[in-house]
């Protein structure tokens, strides 16, 4: 180096002092890269952060998730055996069901065993109807007939408290004892049989003033026809009687008291004498027809309009007027549902 000329040392500088730019040059992007280095790996810890803490969350959610499976899949399984719980009970509840129903079906057969046939009807009532619309299978109405010799029948339109099973119940009662009073102790006069048949049911029922007492009854028209001298003997328990002669009808009102029920010291009853004609045209009835809700307003259809069907009706033949009964109660009473046991008994004098 010593022997070079300044010319060369000249020349030498100027190399190191490219090769010094050169590694400066090369030093700062060195340098650069590290900061470029540094920002990548703080970002991508940055992210390593975040992704752990996405994967902590995940864990939360999957575990959050566990639960919810296994409550639901407790949920499900306690759903199923409450399900089966309730088809084994519905299994029972429509086994009982049929049975009762089955029960009830028997009732009936039962009831209308004791009840009048067509043919008694036919024979003792010759030219008449008997419209009988129970609201449930069984009745609580009932209609009675009984013939004391060969011109004189007595016959009756009953409605014993409630329907249905409780009503067809008393309807039995009733009706057996009714055979009682005339039979046994042969009374035919009308008013004197309601009397008697109210001690019996009270017997019956052992009723006292006491609050826990049975408070059943029975409301009744009750009738005795002589057809060879046309005449006509009436009591009531709260039922009247309509006559219908010459398109005028004539009402004949029932005491305000019924069979059995009033705790009274009197339990006699009033007995009616009316003078017939032919062609005379005699209803006795219960209050469910009157009773029965319907038309525009739901109301009941109430007795004046039913004296009016009555007196549109009564010359049409007994088969007719008991069709037209028929078919004006069930438009009145539309998609509604009965709401009682419907009994109409039409007679016609001859």
């Amino acid at each position: 180096m010593e022997n070079l000329s300044s010319e060369q040392l000249l020349i030498e500088k100027q190399k190191l002092d490219i090769l010094k730019q050169e590694l400066e040059e090369k030093n700062k992007q060195m340098f650069a890269m590290s900061e470029t280095v540094y920002k990548e790996k703080k970002k991508i810890e940055e992210q390593l952060k975040e992704i752990l803490q996405e994967k902590s969350q995940l864990e939360i959610q999957k575990k959050e998730n566990d639960e919810k499976v296994k409550m639901l899949w407790e949920q499900s399984t306690a759903i199923h055996n409450e399900k089966e719980r309730i088809d084994k009970l519905k299994t029972q509840v429509e086994y009982r069901h049929k049975e009762i129903i089955d029960s009830v079906h028997y009732a009936k057969k039962i009831q209308q065993a004791i009840l009048p046939s067509q043919e008694l009807v036919s024979a003792f009532l010759p030219d008449s109807f008997i419209f009988f619309k129970p609201k449930n299978i069984v009745s609580g109405d009932f209609f009675w007939i009984h013939r004391i010799d060969a011109n004189c029948v007595l016959f009756a339109a009953v409605d014993c408290t409630g329907h249905g099973v409780p009503g067809a119940f008393m309807s039995i009662m009733g009706y057996h004892l009714l055979e009682q009073v005339v039979m046994e102790h042969q009374i035919y006069e009308p008013g004197l049989i309601l009397s008697e048949l109210s001690k019996s049911v009270v017997r019956s029922l052992k009723q006292t003033n006491e609050l826990e007492s049975v408070k059943d009854g029975m409301d009744i028209a009750l009738c005795k026809i002589d057809y060879q001298n046309r005449t006509l003997e009436y009591a009531g328990a709260h039922n009247s009687l309509y006559l219908v002669r010459n398109g005028i009808l004539t009402e004949t009102k029932a005491d305000r008291k019924s069979v059995g029920i009033s705790m009274a010291k009197s339990v006699e009853f009033f007995n009616h004498q009316i003078n017939l004609e032919k062609g005379d045209c005699l209803y006795v009835f219960s209050d469910g027809y009157v009773d029965q809700k319907g038309g525009p307003d739901n109301v009941k259809f109430f007795y004046q309009p039913f004296k009016e069907l009555l007196l549109a009706i009564h010359q049409e033949s007994m088969p007719i007027q008991k069709q037209k009964l028929e078919q004006v109660i069930t438009d009145w009473k539309g998609g509604k549902g009965q709401i009682d046991d419907m009994l109409v008994i039409g007679l016609r004098v001859p």
